[in-house]
């Protein structure tokens, strides 16, 4: 019985193999000798030169370039918006609707882009650096009106 040839690096559907991210990686990297070039960077990363020259057909690189477009659509239309005049040229008033639209965009851009410079909305559920939260914080000048009124009696 003959054996089933498998990937040496133990990828299957559900574990990516590591050359698939190098790949990706110097295909994108404008300072990687192999730039845009899909194959010489499939090679780099240790493909067959079989695989590596159909490896965009590959349903993998497919998905990283079908999301790599959609990123770059999304950020023109994100500047577009952005660039919309916020005045009617017919009437010199701003426009509201513009005005929330860009409104809305800049927090966008501020809480996603901006984390490198202190815009970002934290969100986790854990402590600073991914420590514990402090234990719930009791008051204890907390006044019980059913406990004073045992007390009375």
């Amino acid at each position: 019985m003959r054996k089933i040839k498998t990937n040496p690096n133990g990828a299957n559907q559900y574990q990516l193999d590591p050359r698939q991210k190098n790949c990706w990686d110097f295909y994108t990297n404008p300072k990687s000798e192999t730039f845009a070039n899909a194959t010489q960077s499939a090679i780099k990363a240790g493909y067959t030169d079989g695989t590596a020259n159909t490896i965009t057909a590959t349903e993998w690189f497919i998905g990283k370039l079908w999301k790599l477009n959609a990123v770059m659509k999304g950020e023109n239309k994100l500047k577009e918006l952005m660039e919309l005049p916020l005045k009617d040229p017919s009437n010199d008033k701003i426009d509201i609707g513009i005005a929330r639209i860009q409104a809305d965009v800049a927090k966008y851009l501020t809480t996603t882009l901006g984390k490198d410079d202190g815009y970002s909305t934290r969100s986790e559920v854990t402590g600073k650096d991914g420590k514990d939260l402090p234990a719930p914080i009791i008051n204890v000048h907390r006044h019980d009106s059913v406990s004073e009124d045992k007390q009375a009696d």
